[in-house]
């Protein structure tokens, strides 16, 4: 899909920075990798290899936010609340490995997509996730494990075959989410999840069968 860009719209990139400055505590860096990509990181950030363990609590500083964005874009806030915590463990300064940025470990190309001037600012990074989230929801139709896979490693990944990648860390990041999200402990990898086929006999009996 094309961006479309107006004569507003570059005028308010402009100003961003000036309406909402990097907070002190969460200064942000920026560099610039061989092949032109702008990487923005924070010193203070941690990483977040072990984010799919921990305790299962779900409060935070951040319930306002997450309750009236969540609200606003019509999205559940309890399965905010879970995506959160296993993405950052409600560390907004969190940056990964990968390069994935602030609370919903936002990617500089989905930052760039939303506008998203800086991801450091839990607001702005709340916002941006759930609408991105909101997105994957209306592609795979409500699908929440599919959205929450494509949330994790692309949306090309997951339409190719309709169903979790066969990548460990993925399927991994589904089921904490959704461990959290429903309570039940469930694997959503392709090979748990059986595909149902349907079968009309010759006298019109409707057969509903996996292989």
């Amino acid at each position: 899909m094309k961006k479309r860009f107006s004569i507003a719209g570059v005028l308010v990139c402009m100003l961003l920075p000036l309406m909402y400055p990097f907070p002190a505590h969460g200064k942000v860096y920026k560099r610039i990798q061989r092949d032109g990509t702008v990487e923005y990181y924070n010193k203070n950030g941690t990483a977040t290899n072990s984010r799919y363990k921990g305790n299962s609590n779900l409060a935070s500083k951040f319930d306002e936010c997450i309750e009236k964005l969540s609200s606003h874009h019509s999205v559940d806030p309890r399965l905010v609340k879970c995506i959160i915590k296993v993405e950052s463990d409600f560390n907004p300064d969190a940056v990964s490995s990968a390069g994935a940025m602030g609370l919903m470990q936002i990617m500089q190309e989905t930052a760039d997509y939303y506008f998203l001037d800086n991801p450091f600012d839990p607001t702005k990074n709340i916002e941006t996730g759930i609408r991105h989230f909101k997105s994957l929801l209306g592609y795979f139709k409500n699908d929440v494990p599919l959205s929450l896979a494509a949330y994790h490693a692309g949306i090309g990944r997951v339409k190719k075959r309709m169903s979790l990648p066969p990548i460990q860390s993925t399927i991994d990041y589904v089921n904490a989410v959704m461990r959290l999200y429903t309570g039940e402990k469930k694997d959503y990898s392709e090979s748990a999840v059986k595909r149902l086929y349907k079968r009309i006999e010759h006298d019109g009996t409707i057969v509903i069968y996996s292989r």
